[in-house]
């Protein structure tokens, strides 16, 4: 199972604008759950390099191997269950997963001493047994219990790991997944493209006419509203979906239009503080005009992330 592609797809998810948006919203918790991904491609970096150190002669080299690539694997799971838990999705490890960090704690954790069902234990690596392949490992009990001895191969708590870690991660991106599905189901038949009828080509042909002729100026005014009325329109939907204010471009439009927009009003509501000119008007509203095309490609574009099922 690629681990790292399911790392990738998670990051997807949780670098979509909305959830980025939610996530951002408790620091700790996003700082946790990118530090926890950062660790799941980390520690595949370190797994993918264990092979090339087996043919790594010494019981100081074999020692370290070992307890490095134990500890890589405690590392990990922890990161797989972080990430679970700051999404709010929830896992169990199995038992299989549960079995290493067992022989971790045992080999390269606490072996001088854990409790176990009330009796204390202590663990030994067998150093005639040791390299970085697998090892023989002692544990002694401290009530008259046999002491165990068990044969722990490398190799196979790996391929377990990656077998029952890319489960787990996989169940984490099945609910992202469904997440997102019924996130686009509730909102999909509401669409933002609507918010700029075609008619709005109309309003604008209005106010450049109220520019330049006296008769018409009192249809500035209602025009003007108008176009607010649209751009407030598709603020309060996006509002409604969780995703205003979480659209860079969408953002980058509406902070260029304020200002233009709020001078437009100022002028046909005949305020003595505006200093446009009819000339100002034409280029105000023609520029207020293009930005709201951009905004048009983007709703349809959204839209069109709305309908899809993928």
């Amino acid at each position: 199972m690629d681990i790292t592609e399911l790392e990738r797809k998670i990051r997807d998810f949780i670098n979509s604008p909305r959830r980025q948006s939610t996530l951002l919203n408790k620091r700790a918790g996003w700082n946790k759950l990118c530090s926890s991904l950062d660790l799941i491609g980390d520690t595949e970096l370190a797994i993918a390099a264990y092979p090339s150190l087996c043919k790594t002669e010494g019981d100081g080299a074999a020692y370290l191997i070992v307890y490095g690539i134990l500890q890589t694997l405690l590392l990990q799971q922890d990161a797989a269950t972080h990430i679970a838990d700051v999404l709010d999705i929830k896992i169990k490890l199995p038992k299989e997963l549960q079995q290493i960090r067992m022989i971790r704690n045992s080999a390269a954790g606490h072996p001088g001493m854990q409790k176990e069902k009330g009796f204390v234990k202590s663990c030994f690596i067998s150093r005639f047994s040791l390299s970085p392949l697998s090892f023989e490992l002692m544990t002694a009990y401290s009530d008259e219990k046999d002491y165990e001895m068990s044969h722990v191969v490398i190799p196979k708590l790996l391929e377990t790991q990656n077998i029952y870690l890319g489960e787990l991660l996989e169940k984490v991106i099945k609910e992202l997944e469904t997440q997102e599905m019924e996130h686009r189901e509730k909102h999909k038949d509401v669409k933002l493209a609507e918010c700029f009828p075609h008619t709005i080509s109309y309003f604008f042909s209005k106010i450049f006419e109220a520019s330049f002729n006296s008769s018409a100026f009192s249809l500035g005014a209602i025009h003007v509203k108008c176009i607010q009325d649209c751009l407030d329109d598709f603020q309060s939907k996006l509002e409604q979906r969780g995703e205003w204010d979480v659209y860079d471009s969408v953002n980058y439009h509406y902070e260029l239009i304020a200002y233009p927009m709020s001078e437009l009003k100022a002028y046909f509501d005949g305020s003595s503080e505006t200093k446009l000119n009819d000339k100002d008007v034409y280029i105000f509203a023609s520029f207020v005009s293009e930005q709201i095309k951009t905004l048009e490609v983007i709703a349809k574009e959204i839209d069109e992330e709305y309908e899809s099922k993928s």
